[in-house]
């Protein structure tokens, strides 16, 4: 089956704060979601970085070499949508581009999560794409889909790195980097916080699976048929709601 465009849903601000939220408050839910970025086990360090776009097209994105727990809603770096420098007296994060890129090519998209949870960065050093061990892939996937996708290998912080992660990405809602980690994108952050909390759930799901025999994975009609039932009972969508 054919790939088809993925709805992804912009969710209002009393939801987790969409595209069209005020600078200030956008300043401040990028440093909770980075916090619990960490909180989570999501990052370590200053590993990730997360990003979304204001309602005028520009870029909010955290720090370069900043640990999480220090980083307050001034250290906040907004660019021009095309990463040229707007407000903020730090770096923007070396993954800059990946935002710019994403942003460009989704317009449904609002919020940016870039992690380096263990499970998943595993999966992404063995280049292997996580498979539907469970039918919550499907909230992250596109119809006719049933694995996350790995992108190709390119240097951290280059435009080939975000190239291939926009090419691969697709009209999916997350993908793994090869040998560096996982993004989950949406139309808040809140929301792309909880779908890389479901890329690692997933993959530590298949790294547990493969230790007792491997598992029996779902396949992509399956996967729709999920969709379709999601749709039907909302509240099934448990990686939409934070």
């Amino acid at each position: 089956m054919p790939d088809r465009p993925t709805v992804v849903e912009v969710v209002p601000a009393a939801s987790g704060l969409g595209m069209s939220d005020g600078v200030a408050t956008v300043r401040e839910e990028i440093v909770r979601v980075a916090q619990l970025l960490r909180a989570r086990g999501l990052a370590i360090g200053t590993s990730g970085n997360v990003g979304a776009r204001l309602a005028d097209g520009r870029i909010a994105i955290t720090p370069a070499t900043m640990d999480y727990d220090d980083i307050t809603a001034d250290d906040i770096v907004i660019v021009e949508a095309d990463g040229s420098p707007s407000e903020g007296h730090r770096q923007p994060s070396s993954e800059l581009r990946i935002h710019v890129e994403i942003f460009g090519a989704r317009p449904d998209v609002g919020g940016i999560v870039h992690s380096h949870s263990p499970y998943a960065t595993a999966y992404a050093a063995a280049r292997r794409e996580v498979p539907a061990v469970h039918y919550v892939l499907a909230l992250l996937v596109g119809p006719g889909r049933d694995t996350l996708r790995v992108a190709p290998y390119a240097t951290f912080g280059t435009v080939e790195l975000a190239r291939s992660a926009v090419a691969t990405l697709g009209s999916d809602n997350a993908l793994l980097l090869a040998n560096h980690g996982a993004i989950a994108v949406a139309g808040s952050l809140a929301t792309a916080l909880g779908r890389a909390e479901r890329v690692e759930e997933l993959a530590m799901l298949a790294w547990r699976a493969e230790h007792l025999g491997g598992a029996t994975v779902l396949d992509a009609e399956e996967l729709d048929r999920v969709r379709d039932q999601m749709d039907r009972f909302p509240g099934q969508r448990p990686a939409e709601s934070f």
